[in-house]
């Protein structure tokens, strides 16, 4: 049976006498959950004083419980009451006589409680006793130390040490939500996140590559080892449409900025929906164009929510090599190296301290309502429950091939298919395709109940809404479908088709 020494984070006994003991009883249930979790159930728990001590057989103790946040540093030992010193001093030396054989050693006691002799007379009477099996004391540099610790009537012969996490433990300060690519940063910002008390939940923008984002999910599997008990979700967006948008749309020195921005929207539109504390970033000051401070500054000015969530950054003023050095001692540099960078948008030069009036014209050029699709056929899985084959099934529903190009529209059409004009009603007014239905009507049928018997043509001005409102239709199952390049091919050959 062995006796672990959990020593708290130094920081929770500075709370005051009230809110201590809610973060003490969260750290013991946070400890209790990580160890029934790795299958250890026999043991025995109790905390005096911020120390807490478990008792048990098995030797995956240390090795958990380094891995909570809220732990200081946790001692594997061998322990005992004892009655007098020299029931102290025989049972070190029984211990601890071939730890010294050959070597230079030193012994370090820390007592507490009332005792008849101090500190100092147990390491003499110790080091007097091994002295013998030694090469000799070396009290400034020796090769081996003796590590013991009398607590009132009992005594803890430490055989091993490891460093904990530190921190605060998981559940003492909220809720966030992390933009999650499942790089370095978005990994670290997490994990810092975690180890401030938060529950964090992971929100990750599919950009066409299954697998990145299946990359990302099994990195973000890997956080909840630190991030448990709360059992983090993973919400999913298929972007692919808005990154298209953004390319036809947006001037290219902007589209950066365009894209953070509407990363930033639907963050906080999350956010207000499911009740978060706050959002939180890998972003660091200056590491990309759209990350400089003017551009970050501007873009979080210019975010249009009644109630905003608070946008944290880590890693604000960290640089990539002390990100990647913390990554590494994590052990999580071999998975995040794997996740590649998705190709930039812009060509060229892009803005680095954009203006407001011109950032706002930009976003206006996107659909409030294409984000809207996309936030309706967002996937949320459960981290803990989901296994990568289930996700890869749940992903192909964003990867399917619902484009068609005008000439297979047509026929498709001919054959008595709905046709849906996505565009804006305005310019539905002004123009529409003959027997052409705005999307208005789209949405009332969804609530009405929508004929499922029939096939459903959608174009909008570019191909981009059209195929977002494709995608969610074939996740309802009906046959939907959205002409690739927009209306103006469709246009034409209808045209010629009514023609001929």
């Amino acid at each position: 049976m062995y006796c672990y020494i959990i020593k708290e984070s130094s920081e929770i006994p500075l709370k005051s006498h009230r809110t201590r003991p809610r973060f003490e009883k969260r750290l013991l249930n946070n400890i209790e959950y990580a160890l029934k979790k790795e299958g250890i159930v026999d043991y025995d728990i109790t905390m005096r004083e911020g120390v807490i001590t478990i008792k048990s057989s098995d030797d995956k103790v240390g090795d958990v419980v380094r891995n909570v946040f809220g732990v200081h540093k946790v001692c594997k030992a061998l322990c005992m009451e004892f009655n007098s010193i020299n029931d102290i001093i025989s049972k070190a030396e029984e211990i601890f006589k071939d730890h010294v054989i050959g070597k230079k050693f030193a012994v370090r006691v820390k007592r507490a409680g009332t005792h008849t002799f101090t500190s100092l007379d147990i390491a003499a009477k110790v080091g007097e006793a091994l002295l013998k099996y030694s090469a000799g004391v070396n009290l400034s540099n020796p090769d081996v130390i003796i590590n013991i610790e009398v607590r009132d009537n009992v005594v803890y012969y430490i055989l091993k040490c490891w460093g904990g996490v530190k921190g605060l433990p998981i559940g003492t300060e909220g809720r966030v939500l992390s933009l999650f690519s499942g790089g370095y940063d978005s990994t670290l910002a997490s994990w810092l996140a975690g180890k401030r008390g938060c529950e964090v939940d992971f929100l990750h923008f599919f950009m066409g590559s299954k697998d990145i984002t299946i990359q990302a999910f099994l990195i973000a599997k890997e956080l909840t080892k630190w991030l448990s008990p709360y059992e983090s979700k993973m919400i999913i967006i298929d972007i692919t449409p808005l990154l298209s948008e953004i390319r036809v749309k947006v001037r290219n020195d902007y589209s950066q900025v365009v894209l953070r921005w509407y990363m930033y929207y639907i963050a906080q539109k999350l956010s207000s929906l499911h009740k978060y504390d706050a959002i939180v970033t890998g972003e660091s000051v200056g590491q990309a164009s759209s990350q400089t401070l003017k551009n970050l500054s501007v873009i979080e000015k210019s975010l249009e929510f009644n109630v905003k969530r608070p946008i944290i950054r880590p890693l604000a003023f960290m640089d990539k090599e002390e990100i990647i050095e913390k990554i590494r001692s994590l052990g999580l540099y071999g998975m995040t190296s794997k996740v590649k960078e998705v190709c930039r948008l812009a060509m060229g030069p892009v803005t680095t301290r954009a203006h407001m009036k011109i950032l706002m014209n930009e976003v206006r050029k996107i659909s409030k309502e294409l984000i809207d699709v996309l936030l309706n056929t967002r996937i949320t899985v459960s981290i803990k429950d989901t296994e990568p084959n289930t996700l890869s099934r749940l992903l192909d529903e964003f990867v399917l091939n619902v484009e068609v190009n005008a000439e297979e529209a047509v026929r498709i059409i001919k054959e008595g298919a709905v046709l849906i004009d996505a565009r804006d009603l305005k310019d539905y007014k002004a123009w529409h395709l003959s027997n052409a239905i705005h999307v208005s009507e789209l949405h009332k049928m969804l609530k009405k109940g929508i004929d499922f018997s029939k096939s459903y043509v959608i174009y909008c001005d570019y191909g981009t809404l059209s195929l977002a409102y494709a995608k969610m239709l074939r996740r309802l199952g009906i046959n939907a479908f959205s002409v690739k390049g927009g209306v103006n091919k469709l246009k034409e050959l209808l045209r010629t088709s009514n023609e001929g």
